[in-house]
């Protein structure tokens, strides 16, 4: 199982990867790539993750993660510039840094998930998740390798499989744990995703989306914006 699970995400993320490097061209009408990001990561958000996590634990452990995942990002976002003012960052090292988050972020959110999936090893539920976890991880691969191609840097099979394989990890992880306590335990796992709410949140807003509004007009970002969100909408739908 804990291999089914690593295989699913790493296949997924890879897949996403591959998209956001096909569509890469975009990234020169940055309204319209960061509007539509950010609109995939909002709806993806919105749609899926935040109401599985509200059905999972309930508001007050969500919203308590939530919290959480704002304050790790304050404490990381000021670690890894504290010595730089940020007029003075260079547009790759602020991609960079978002592409760091993110790993982190996606890497927590994938423990949870796999303790779910070694919880609960029912065949038809299993079936059920590995299929979820594989087209869930296609959009956060596009995430995740978006800024490092906003950032210039030249993407190589190497650096996409240490990155996929990074972030892949957790699920194995998670699925051991889940298998061996034989239940979830549906606070922590809530927390645990609320706390990767707030962080992705906060990438998204700090690091894609106030960086298009600055360089674009409002009005261009959010009808790219929602048209992302409509996007992910209709994807999710249709699986």
């Amino acid at each position: 199982m804990w291999l089914l699970g690593f295989l699913c995400t790493f296949l997924g993320l890879f897949i996403g990867g591959l998209i956001a490097w096909l569509f890469k061209g975009l990234h020169q009408r940055v309204d319209i790539f960061y509007g539509i990001c950010a609109g995939i990561i909002f709806g993806l958000i919105s749609f899926e993750i935040f109401p599985e996590a509200v059905e999972l634990g309930g508001w007050a452990s969500t919203l308590l993660g939530f919290t959480i995942g704002i304050i790790i990002f304050a404490v990381l976002h000021n670690t890894l510039h504290s010595n730089e003012s940020e007029k003075n960052i260079e547009k790759d090292n602020l991609y960079i840094r978002a592409s760091l988050l993110l790993i982190f972020s996606l890497s927590i959110h994938n423990i949870p998930m796999g303790i779910i999936l070694g919880a609960n090893q029912s065949s038809d539920f299993t079936m059920a998740l590995l299929q979820t976890l594989l087209f869930h991880s296609i959009p956060e691969g596009i995430i995740l390798f978006t800024p490092l191609i906003l950032a210039g840097k030249r993407m190589n099979l190497f650096i996409v499989f240490l990155i996929t394989f990074i972030v892949s990890i957790p699920v194995a992880l998670g699925i051991f744990i889940g298998d061996f306590l034989g239940f979830v335990h549906q606070s922590i796992n809530t927390i645990l995703i609320g706390l990767t709410l707030g962080i992705i949140f906060m990438v998204t807003v700090s690091e894609i989306l106030f960086p298009a509004l600055i360089k674009s007009s409002a009005f261009k970002v959010l009808l790219w914006t929602m048209i992302g969100m409509v996007i992910i909408g209709v994807y999710m739908k249709i699986l």
